[in-house]
């Protein structure tokens, strides 16, 4: 029967397939697999059928049958291409239970049971989708689209009582796809009449969402779903200043900040936390998650709980991050700009810290008084950049000028009874201490202080703010700096 339709099989897949009927009849009754019962048609209408479409469409791997009910046509299709990655997507438990047993039974392998429907959430790797089911075209193609690749085909098999819908198509799929082949035929020495029609997706879009399953062993990553989860508590601690310092770790939120993180690859991510449903449709980003979900790194929050600990609202991914170890400044005066930071807001500690990362100040100093730079809100605020610059520790603001000593003539204040910063000559060595608010500078550190001038309305500026400007006059004043 094979032959006569154009397929010469070997003697494993006739046996293959001679082990798959004799499992159809064995389970059909219990598990409701078939309403065919006879020889010939479970051959012709399953096995042939499921097959025959490779005289008109390469197949794609790996390839998802979706609603494979007892496995067609994807295990037909993976006995005829042992070589074919394949996944089978059957809602139904107890078929989804025959479909384990075929695939066990058949020897099969590359082969992966999906026991779920396929949905917004639901993501696959494949290049392909077959499809024998009932819906309609635009309902199966809006299914597919946020996982499908630019360049994948949906095989669409349909029998001859069924209507062609490919013109009834929405808006958003007559844009994300195109029309590659439509074909009607007969099986051979049968009046068995089909039709398939395939797709291809002309948009490189693809979005992964992560959610918490009913099963939690199917969630991408570990589940926590209940405040009192100890991991969650550990996290909790790292939102406020003491639980950095005990933890030697920093929470990270952005995706972008993440991003430029991961990328410079100097800072190990301990943990990486997305919150229940979270959606991603760039392709690296999504790489990058599935690294922290391989290595047994990746946490899926309930959003509840997942809101306690993302501070700015930011509702993207969230890194826990190991801090680097901070020396301890030896009062060295280096060439070029070296930079005493004593903010006490972590916000302003985070700005300033970036603005001197990219005027490519080489020391940065944290004194004492100074706000933790790994505090969430420096973090954000620096834009990740603590993690790559040149930060130290030092002594406190009061301590300065006995600790200096004679190297106190390379502090430059900034201070609104300074010299204009317009006629200011920045030396070849020297320490940039900006104002705080408050008590202000001691006045010993400002014998020699720059100013930037302002309209009479204004006293001061914020004091990250008069750094940047005073950090961009030294660059232009230094351009190899």
């Amino acid at each position: 029967m094979f032959r006569r339709c154009g397929f010469d099989l070997s003697p494993r897949q006739l046996e293959q397939f001679d082990i798959l009927h004799g499992l159809l009849e064995k389970h059909t009754e219990s598990l409701d697999l078939t309403r065919l019962t006879s020889f010939p048609d479970i051959v012709i209408k399953h096995f042939i059928d499921s097959i025959y479409i490779t005289k008109y469409v390469a197949l794609p791997s790996p390839l998802l049958d979706i609603g494979t009910g007892a496995g067609f046509p994807g295990i037909p299709l993976k006995i005829l291409d042992p070589g074919l990655t394949l996944v089978l997507s059957e809602p139904r438990k107890k078929r989804a239970r025959f479909l384990e047993l075929a695939v066990r039974e058949l020897g099969l392998s590359d082969v992966e049971v999906y026991p779920h429907m396929v949905t917004g959430r639901s993501f696959f790797s494949v290049k392909g989708v077959i499809t024998r089911a009932l819906e309609s075209i635009d309902k199966t193609l809006s299914r597919v689209n946020h996982f499908l690749p630019r360049g994948g085909i949906i095989i669409f098999m349909k029998g001859p009582g069924a209507g062609d819908d490919s013109r009834e198509l929405s808006p958003e799929n007559r844009l994300a796809y195109s029309l590659e082949t439509t074909e009607r035929y007969t099986l051979p020495d049968t009046d068995f009449r089909r039709h398939i029609i395939v797709y291809a997706k002309e948009t490189s879009s693809t979005r992964k969402t992560y959610s918490i399953l009913k099963d939690l062993s199917a969630t991408a990553g570990t589940a926590i779903t209940s405040k009192e989860n100890r991991t969650y508590k550990d996290l909790k601690k790292l939102t406020e200043v003491d639980g950095v310092r005990k933890s030697g770790t920093a929470l990270v939120s952005g995706k972008k900040i993440i991003a430029e993180i991961m990328n410079r690859g100097r800072v190990p991510g301990r943990v990486l936390i997305l919150h229940d449903g979270y959606s991603e449709d760039d392709d690296e980003m999504n790489r990058r998650i599935g690294e922290f979900e391989d290595s047994g790194s990746l946490l899926i929050l309930k959003k509840s709980l997942y809101n306690e600990i993302d501070l700015f609202n930011t509702r993207s991914p969230l890194l826990v991050a190991e801090i680097p170890e901070l020396k301890e400044w030896d009062m060295d005066v280096g060439p070029g700009c070296t930079l005493l930071i004593p903010f006490q807001d972590p916000v302003n500690v985070g700005s300033a810290i970036r603005s001197a990362a990219g005027f490519s100040v080489k020391k940065i100093i944290i004194l004492k008084e100074a706000a933790n730079p790994y505090h969430p809100k420096s973090v954000r605020a620096s834009a990740g950049s603590v993690f790559g610059a040149g930060i130290m520790t030092g002594p406190s603001l009061y301590e300065l000028p006995d600790m200096l000593g004679s190297a106190m003539k390379a502090v430059v204040a900034l201070d609104t009874s300074g010299e204009p910063l317009a006629g200011f000559r920045f030396p070849e060595r020297f320490l940039l201490l900006p104002g705080i608010e408050g008590p202000g500078l001691p006045p010993a550190l400002k014998n020699r202080s720059v100013s930037i001038p302002l309209n009479a309305a204004v006293e001061s500026l914020n004091a990250p703010v008069a750094l940047s400007i005073a950090l961009y006059e030294w660059s232009r004043q230094s351009p190899s700096n």
